[in-house]
């Protein structure tokens, strides 16, 4: 819709061009009217006009005087004069300033007032579209260009050099300070898994292209399957706030969490440099959590590139000791915890050690069933340490659980001592008895007691208050509970047999082991 102003001192004559136009089937609206040039011009300032209606004589500020600073002001506008035959030397100097055309106020008719209007129209037409095909092809040339960047940066990185002599395609601003950032999506995997790895692609175009609109300087290439590097211009020292406004803007928008690592450097020699490090800086969410943004330390943050395997250099013995012990499984996992949270390794090296042990667990542990590779993937995918420390719990757990003992004989007798087995194991906190246990199986009890201890190698009782006991020791490390409530819950009906038992298969009463293992909690008793 173009918006039309028309300007003249004389009532009669805004109403009759008012009446020759039907103006909304057209693509017109003509809604304002003013008396002079000086109420066309706050007009015009107020809200902006297409075209200009205007009569030459008029008080205050006359019709040549209005197009002159109209025009001035505003050059894309469109001026139709309306003048008398007397107003003829206004008219021509008022098309040297640019109006497009004149209509005489006694001839004035609908035909040659549409015809000028429709004509002013052809011309707004053409303006833009050519303005359009200069912004486009602006556009386009800082596409290629920035295609061009892109491309030799990825060789850059791809070939870890950059030759002197072929830096010829570096832009200006790579001389000067510049920002390397590296971004990672956060929870990427999940993302995939609800939306699809093509969606997740076109995620990491979108945010490509928001940066390119964002900034009309600067490189973006996507280099894995959720992350993103970023090289921009840092002249004011001031970038950093740009890139955390562009961060949150983004995140925002898409509804995602981007953890971003950044390093500033001088000239194209320092890309790599500056790839490695924002990297590694990024890499720091593993350690101190996801959507932060981290600035590199210093030179020593690109560290060590490659993985090293960490064997020699800690002492896993308290680690095995946890679990051979029958400890809960998340004091093993905090014991690793804390060997991995100062981050002297790098990430994928923590978790390559976390797959190496339970690895190493599940060979050594009797009973346990072969590790997937799948499930150890599971550790490789964490993104952060707390995650990989609770994927670390679960699989232990799955490993190290109650398992049946290895029966001496796998016949009948040994399908009713598995039964028994299996039954115990869901029932071990209740009031179990040799004789509750015999009747299950439809055994006379001495002859269940004599079968039980063929075939696991231990008797009922013992067998029953390893996994007691084995429940206590969680119920303790995990929660702040009384101990007279820790020995019903694991089965012990008197806590002062629970206590001296527990003392004798552990070394500890249940207040030294729990002050041992949750030394931050509270004192129980």
């Amino acid at each position: 819709m173009y918006r039309v102003l028309i300007v003249d001192d004389e009532p009669i004559i805004s109403s009759g061009i008012h009446s020759f136009i039907d103006w909304e089937k057209e693509g017109m609206s003509a809604e304002e009217d003013c008396a002079n040039g000086e109420e066309a011009l706050a007009a015009l300032e107020t809200s902006p006009f297409d075209i200009l209606i205007t009569d030459i004589k008029m008080p205050l500020l006359n019709g040549i005087e209005l197009v002159r600073q109209a025009l001035a002001r505003y050059p894309s506008l469109k001026v139709i004069l309306i003048s008398n035959y007397s107003d003829f030397e206004y008219v021509k100097e008022g098309l040297k300033l640019g109006a497009v055309d004149y209509l005489l106020k006694l001839t004035l008719n609908r035909d040659d007032l549409l015809a000028v209007l429709k004509r002013c129209i052809s011309m707004l037409e053409e303006e833009r579209r050519k303005d359009d095909e200069q912004v486009r092809f602006r556009e386009d040339a800082l596409y290629r260009t920035r295609k061009s960047v892109e491309q030799e940066i990825k060789r850059v990185i791809a070939q870890e050099q950059l030759s002197l002599s072929s830096a010829a395609w570096a832009p200006a601003w790579l001389e000067k300070r510049y920002i390397c950032a590296y971004l990672m999506l956060d929870g990427a995997e999940e993302w995939a898994n609800n939306h699809g790895y093509l969606n997740l692609l076109m995620l990491l175009e979108d945010l490509q292209e928001s940066f390119y609109a964002e900034l009309s300087e600067g490189a973006a290439m996507p280099v894995s399957e959720n992350g993103i590097f970023l090289l921009f211009p840092d002249p004011d020292g001031e970038e950093e706030n740009l890139l955390q406004q562009w961060k949150r803007t983004a995140e925002a928008q898409w509804g995602i969490s981007i953890s971003a690592g950044f390093v500033i450097e001088q000239g194209a020699g320092r890309i790599l440099d500056g790839f490695f490090c924002s990297r590694e800086a990024c890499q720091r969410r593993f350690f101190e959590g996801k959507g932060g943004l981290y600035r590199a330390r210093g030179s020593e943050e690109a560290g060590e590139r490659t993985l090293t395997e960490p064997e020699g250099k800690r002492d896993w013995t308290p680690f095995y000791e946890i679990i051979r012990n029958g400890d809960p499984i998340s004091i093993a996992a905090d014991f690793a915890y804390e060997q991995w949270k100062s981050g002297e390794q790098t990430p994928e090296q923590v978790k390559h050690e976390a797959c190496r042990l339970v690895s190493l667990i599940c060979e050594r542990h009797e009973g346990a069933g072969p590790l997937l590779p799948e499930r150890l993937d599971l550790l490789r995918q964490a993104e952060t340490l707390e995650q990989l420390q609770s994927e670390l719990v679960i699989l232990l757990e799955e490993i190290v659980k109650p398992v049946i003992p290895d029966l001496t004989n796998s016949g009948y007798s040994g399908q009713l001592i598995i039964k028994a087995l299996n039954y115990i194991t869901e029932h071990y906190t209740d009031n179990l008895t040799l004789q509750s246990v015999a009747d299950i199986i439809h055994l006379n009890k001495s002859y269940f007691s004599l079968l039980f201890k063929k075939q696991t190698g231990r008797n009922f009782i013992d067998y029953l208050i390893e996994l007691r006991i084995r429940e206590a020791k969680r119920l303790l490390a995990q929660s702040e509970s009384r101990i007279y409530d820790v020995a019903g819950a694991a089965g012990f009906k008197d806590v002062k047999y629970f206590s001296k038992m527990f003392k004798k298969t552990t070394g500890f009463t249940p207040v030294e082991y729990r002050d041992k293992h949750r030394p931050s909690g509270p004192p129980c008793s």
